[in-house]
């Protein structure tokens, strides 16, 4: 990251998201309270409300922390310790030109994610008054850019996430059958990842966003981003899909998983097929060198060989890490997006047909220094 500063001419970072304090300080914020000052040269700094102090302190790298009291009667008034602690920085290290968050339209929830904290226009406003002498420079890009190529720390961290998220697909692959519902495969999959994720390779703070499309109706229109699970009960040959995000200590995994209820028909296993063949085919092409679009075609390709051409309506991946979805990479027809080693993407061929239902695997794949990793490797069943 200093180097790509360096490269723009940044003295320092102001970050605020959690998402981007996590990645260059090693703490998830509880909420979008923290912030972190990060440096071209010499030391980062992060200031923390003191309630925090405990789950902060073991999880951060070298940052200088500096805790406020928050919350409490009597406590000072945050937007004036936040400005002190800006002001103070800015004219210690003599800054000139400062990055900031000021495009992030997508946002990775904190751990409290019931009430999110967001940079806003009144932010980069209350930056220049802390920092008069200094030129704001929107950073986004810089930041997302730099968050594509994850470090072997970073990939350790997302091994751990995936495996998690293991459990809550085997929660799946066990419980359907027909009779049940949607919302109850919903609730059997966040409860048992936060039940054995939390203290799982040393994971302190877990949590699981699943949504379950049931039937042909459901999963047939099931390339869309967010599905709604209802009280529909699975009745015999019906699909039931899982897409499930999983954040643990602020790195995140993204999985699906599909399966029938009862007997499956002829139809439906070969869709199955199709779509597991697609994405393996994916996963293979992968590596340093490889265009999103190229490996958007290894997959895209086996499904319109099999005749499924038009049932596959979306992209074949997209990146994540920091976040459920992230800007860089994307694994699409048009994508001209490079794959570089430590770059992490989503491998999701789908095939989605109103008679059959919706079928959608999908996988979170590492660049290597020489092909892919599949991060959490688990079975697929139909």
């Amino acid at each position: 990251m200093r180097k790509a500063m360096e490269a723009v001419r940044l003295d320092a970072l102001i970050l605020r998201l959690p998402e981007n304090v996590v990645l260059l300080s090693g703490f998830w914020p509880m909420i979008g309270a923290s912030t972190l000052v990060f440096p071209r040269d010499g030391k980062a700094s992060i200031l923390i409300p003191g309630c925090w102090e405990r789950e902060a302190s073991p999880s951060i790298w070298e940052a200088e922390p500096q805790f406020f009291e928050f919350g409490l009667l009597g406590a000072p008034d945050p937007a004036g310790v936040l400005h002190d602690f800006l002001s103070s920085s800015a004219r210690k290290g003599q800054w000139k030109r400062i990055g900031y968050e000021g495009s992030f339209t997508a946002l990775a929830p904190s751990w409290q994610s019931g009430e999110i904290l967001i940079p806003a226009e009144s932010t980069k406003a209350f930056y220049e008054t802390a920092c008069p002498d200094s030129e704001l420079v929107d950073a986004t890009s810089l930041i997302h850019t730099e968050r594509s190529r994850k470090t072997a720390f970073e990939a350790a961290k997302l091994r751990v996430t995936a495996e998690i998220s293991c459990i809550g697909l085997e929660v799946f692959q066990g419980m359907v059958e027909p009779g049940i519902r949607g919302i109850d495969l919903v609730a059997a999959v966040e409860g048992e990842i936060m039940r054995k994720g939390i203290g799982y390779q040393g994971a302190q703070r877990v949590r699981a966003y699943a949504q379950v499309a049931t039937g042909s109706q459901e999963t047939g229109i099931a390339y869309r981003m967010h599905e709604i699970s209802t009280t529909r009960p699975l009745q015999d040959g019906d699909v039931a899909m899982l897409e499930l995000g999983v954040v643990a200590d602020g790195y995140w995994a993204d999985r699906t998983r599909v399966r029938v209820a009862g007997t499956a028909s002829d139809e439906q296993a070969k869709i199955f097929a199709t779509v597991a063949a697609g994405q393996q085919a994916a996963i293979d092409l992968i590596r340093p060198g490889v265009t999103g679009a190229q490996a958007d075609e290894a997959a895209r390709s086996v499904i319109r060989d099999a005749g499924y051409g038009d049932a596959f309506p979306h992209t074949t991946g997209h990146g994540l890490g920091f976040a459920y979805h992230e800007s860089l990479v994307r694994l699409s027809p048009t994508s001209k997006d490079v794959l570089e080693e430590g770059m992490l993407t989503s491998v999701e061929p789908g095939i989605y047909l109103p008679g059959p239902g919706g079928f959608r695997i999908e996988e979170d794949v590492l660049v290597t220094q020489d092909g892919s990793e599949v991060l959490g490797p688990f079975r697929k069943e139909l």
